[in-house]
């Protein structure tokens, strides 16, 4: 992982996200969808494929599901760390869509609290804030309370 933060950073591990993402499109794909929520130990993701002929269907029309591999997810993890700022910290989850024609969009979650597909230990976030430091007065509320959810148990753990 490249230690770069700043805009250009953060443009490049966008690009090479979207271009990972772009080779994933198949026959009759529209667009790609990678949606993720990312603190430093955990990480939960997914990719679908919109297709007309897809077997699956959600309010956004038919897709299929489309494996996450290891370089995507790693792509990812370097495109979060160019993100970060520091005291304002970086963004905890995110929505890259990628079309046919190659345009690339991304939606960041930097504010509000993270959705998981499992219940995450409020420890978690502790080690995100070590990795990623954030001022406290740009930590939003639901983010210290987890924060001293976190260091509390670590507390009682004797750590």
């Amino acid at each position: 992982m490249s230690d770069e933060t700043g805009l250009y950073a953060q443009k490049e591990a966008f690009n090479e996200v979207g271009v990972l993402l772009y080779r994933l499109l198949g026959d009759g794909d529209t667009r790609i969808q990678y949606v993720a929520t990312l603190l430093a130990p955990v990480t939960y993701e997914y990719v679908d494929a919109y297709n007309p002929a897809g077997k699956l269907e959600s309010p956004d029309g038919k897709f299929r599901s489309v494996r996450v591999s290891t370089e995507l997810s790693k792509a990812l993890a370097e495109l979060r760390a160019a993100s970060y700022r520091e005291g304002a910290g970086t963004w905890f989850s995110i929505k890259i869509t990628v079309t046919a024609a190659g345009a690339a969009t991304a939606e960041y979650n930097y504010d509000e609290e993270p959705e998981w597909d499992a219940p995450v230990d409020s420890v978690a976030y502790v080690a995100d804030q070590e990795k990623f430091p954030r001022d406290v007065d740009k930590q939003p509320e639901w983010l210290k309370q987890k924060l001293a959810e976190g260091r509390a148990a670590l507390a009682a753990r004797g750590k």
